[in-house]
């Protein structure tokens, strides 16, 4: 009997640290992206994003030039609005955490101040690298990133299982359907992307060819800037979008107009991004092609809707505004490209994305103080809806 108790005691011993993480990483959300540490080489620790959809690892030029990466050559890749010509550095260490090392990694160099700003610097971002060598949780409760070994990972419980494709991009791949108010349902597939910052995103040739820009309204116009190029998009909100045997009401919708990169492609419908994506704790298992979703405490959280029709960058330690949205609540309060916010409510030194949460959940009018070719102007913003 004592034999028995042994060996059962074990077993589960076993089990429990087969389950276990090879490291933990903590991260946390800023500007709509997914934000762990990590080192380059012997470089200092930087701020890395963490992409499902980065086929490639990229690194920022000011960190590349600050910690010395030696370019090798030039590599092309398909961003989401169009091809970009990069350069490339080889024969990189990436450290994870504090014991796990990779070697031997090629970081694309390129500008990324579009992505991050002064409060949260973006550095570099990783994915598929990770991805192809690691089964992957992202478990949005504790903010922690858990990678396990790939071998004989076990179904967990509690989680359901879907199914994924890694072709073209070794990006993970799903249907699903939209529903629009006058009752048509479009099918298709999406890019699982948890480095975009938005719910949902429709490809160019699928809201040319369902007319949806006709369709899904009121919507306004925005352009952002993308891999090296810009982007103009038609934001709306869908009636009903069905994905991961999950039904999300009122999504705010990004319709593409590019002609090419992978917003361009018709075999595609879209890109499916973090702000329906942090709504599951998430295992990404490559070498079944599986992922396991169990949803989590945020899944009724509100969605990030920008209702001041502002964007921001932090610049010099201030709110600089660089779009307005046309017929905006900030376009009718009169704030303009290259004012400074100086306090909202009173508040100041606020981050960017304190900044917009706040706009964002108002309730009433806020009152703004900005500066302005050096004068300082107040400003009484409403912040509404533009869909």
């Amino acid at each position: 009997m004592r034999v028995l108790v042994l060996s059962l005691c074990l077993l589960v011993s076993h089990v429990v640290k087969a389950n276990d993480p090879i490291v933990a990483l903590p991260f946390e959300i800023h500007l709509g992206h997914v934000y762990i540490k990590g080192q380059v080489n012997d470089g200092r620790p930087i701020n890395v994003v963490f992409d499902t959809g980065a086929a490639a690892n990229l690194a920022s030029e000011a960190v590349a030039e600050e910690i010395g990466l030696t370019v090798s050559g030039e590599q092309t890749v398909l961003g989401a609005s169009g091809p970009v010509t990069i350069k490339r550095s080889t024969n990189n260490d990436l450290m994870l955490g504090d014991d796990l090392k990779l070697k031997n990694q090629t970081f694309l160099v390129m500008n990324l101040d579009h992505l991050g700003d002064e409060d949260y610097p973006l550095d570099a971002v990783i994915g598929a690298n990770v991805l192809n060598r690691y089964t992957v949780e992202m478990d949005f409760e504790k903010g922690l990133i858990n990678l396990f070994t790939r071998n004989n990972f076990p179904a967990p419980e509690g989680y359901e299982a879907h199914k994924i494709s890694l072709v073209p991009f070794n990006v993970p791949k799903i249907d699903a359907s939209l529903l629009l108010e006058d009752g048509e349902v479009i099918t298709g597939p999406y890019l699982v992307d948890t480095g975009a910052a938005l719910a949902l995103r429709i490809n160019s040739p699928t809201v040319r060819e369902k007319e949806l820009v006709d369709k899904v309204t009121p919507n306004y116009k925005y352009t952002s800037k993308a891999l090296g190029n810009e982007a103009t998009d038609y934001i709306g909100r869908l009636k009903t979008y069905e994905v991961l045997g999950q039904k999300f009401d009122a999504v705010p919708m990004r319709m593409a107009t590019v002609r090419n990169g992978v917003s361009g492609r018709s075999d595609i419908n879209g890109i499916l991004g973090l702000e329906i994506l942090k709504r599951f704790n998430t295992i990404y298992d490559y070498k079944k092609q599986v992922m396991y979703i169990k949803r989590n405490s945020l899944f009724d959280q509100p969605y990030r809707e920008n209702k001041s029709g502002l964007k921001f960058k932090k610049e010099d330690g201030a709110l600089t505004v660089v779009n307005v949205i046309a017929t905006s609540s900030g376009e009718k309060a009169g704030i303009k490209l290259g004012d400074i916010i100086v306090s909202v409510d009173g508040q100041k030194g606020m981050t960017h994305d304190e900044c917009v949460a706040y706009l964002s959940n108002a309730k009433g009018t806020v009152k703004l103080k900005i500066m302005r070719n050096g004068k300082a102007i107040d400003i009484s913003l409403k912040p509404a809806s533009l869909i």
